[in-house]
């Protein structure tokens, strides 16, 4: 405070000292370095708010919450690429062998797993889901299968670990709804 007065007395000496439409000029100067002082002695910053330094516990925490969430995008894509290459794998068994085996099946059931990880992680959930021009074969179906499972890695890998992507939730969706089909074809 001592510092504060000592700036407003010197700057009220230096406009007794100049002419009336100085001191006018100098007003809202004189305003805003008082302003500016107080706030700097009373611990806070110029928006009003208190400016504390960060406990080392809520910077640790910060950091195990940032790290978390880079695990956890991680494991998304690790999904993601699972998801691509079990879609491309049940369509390029079919595309050879014309049906789908006790082997594929597995691999169905475990695109689904992965696939319902992904959606929940995105925020996503159950949900009518109407899909265009489905195909009634089952090779044109997987093929499908092939293409949404690959651009769901694609919108996976395009997502930044704050955001919540609708492409995701959707593909995988999408691809949950081409699984109930292609099990439809399977019976």
């Amino acid at each position: 405070m001592k510092l504060a007065n000592a700036i407003v007395r010197t700057l009220v000496s230096f406009a007794q000292r100049r002419l009336l439409s100085s001191s006018v000029l100098l007003f809202p100067f004189v305003l805003l370095s008082l302003s500016c002082v107080v706030n700097a002695q009373s611990g806070r910053d110029i928006s009003g708010s208190r400016v504390e330094d960060e406990s080392p516990l809520e910077e640790m925490r910060a950091k195990s919450e940032i790290k978390y969430a880079e695990k956890a995008r991680l494991e998304d894509l690790d999904r993601a690429r699972e998801a691509a290459q079990l879609g491309a794998e049940l369509h390029n068994s079919y595309s050879r062998n014309k049906v789908l085996g006790q082997t594929e099946k597995k691999k169905l059931d475990r695109l689904e797993k992965v696939t319902k990880k992904i959606r929940g992680r995105a925020g996503g959930s159950d949900g009518d889901v109407i899909l265009a021009d489905v195909p009634n074969q089952m090779g044109p179906l997987l093929k499908r299968l092939a293409d949404s499972s690959e651009d769901m890695l694609k919108a996976v890998e395009k997502t930044p670990r704050q955001i919540v992507s609708a492409t995701v939730i959707e593909r995988s969706n999408e691809i949950l709804e081409l699984i109930r089909f292609v099990r439809a074809f399977l019976r």
